[in-house]
């Protein structure tokens, strides 16, 4: 092998095709059983996640699990939300609202910069960002604060066209069928998938089925990849 390939390689900077789990240090689990087969485990800690979709399509529901920090006094930021929180919603949650800031900017450039001052102040165990685009710089910065902070940033953004894509240590693709959410991997560190997954609406939103019908939506397979 080349010197400068094995020198990357040694730092972990380029990834092989044969390396097929994630070396996520730090994993929580999504709450959802093939989700977290899907993903190596889980949501990767300390980190930014990417999700991509039109907006409204579940996206909240699919990392509520993961939001629920039960007994942590630390802070949960959301910033740019589309639309006002709903504290009524997040008290059936069982979030206590003292723990819940929403900010609102009105420079996308002033929204990454409270995001990376939330991140790496060590207060906040969660940010969700609202933020259209993002350079490689920004990212890496993000990238930065939440590991100095141990926090985790999710990042909502609209889907993406003919973008290069970054260096993401996970990005998702989220699209709403009939049946539940399509989750397809954009990009997942030290993995390649090859297959989508179909969440069903009956474990996304079980308070909303009936008991009959949770039986008979309880599970469907991979879909398969369309190339």
């Amino acid at each position: 092998m080349n010197a400068l390939l094995q020198q990357l390689q040694d730092k972990q900077l380029i990834w092989l095709a044969n390396q097929t789990e994630a070396p996520y240090e730090h994993c929580q689990s999504t709450g959802f059983p093939a989700l977290d087969q899907l993903l190596g485990g889980g949501w990767p800690q300390h980190n930014v996640v990417e999700l991509q979709s039109h907006g409204a399509c579940a996206e909240l529901q699919l990392i509520s699990k993961a939001l629920n920090h039960s007994g942590s006094e630390l802070l949960q930021v959301w910033i740019n939300p589309p639309a006002h929180l709903c504290a009524e919603y997040l008290l059936q949650q069982k979030r206590p609202l003292h723990q819940l800031i929403q900010l609102n900017t009105h420079r996308a450039a002033d929204a990454l910069w409270a995001a990376e001052l939330c991140l790496k102040s060590g207060c906040c165990i969660d940010v969700l960002l609202w933020q259209n685009s993002l350079q490689l710089t920004q990212l890496k910065r993000l990238q930065l604060a939440a590991a100095q902070g141990q926090s985790q940033l999710y990042l909502f953004r609209p889907l993406q066209t003919g973008q290069q894509l970054l260096p993401w240590t996970l990005s998702l693709q989220l699209m709403p069928a009939s049946t539940g959410l399509q989750i397809r991997i954009l990009k997942r560190k030290g993995g390649w998938q090859q297959q989508d997954l179909l969440l069903p609406w009956a474990e996304l939103y079980p308070q909303f089925i009936k008991p009959e019908l949770q039986q008979r939506h309880s599970s469907y397979p991979p879909l398969s990849r369309v190339s």
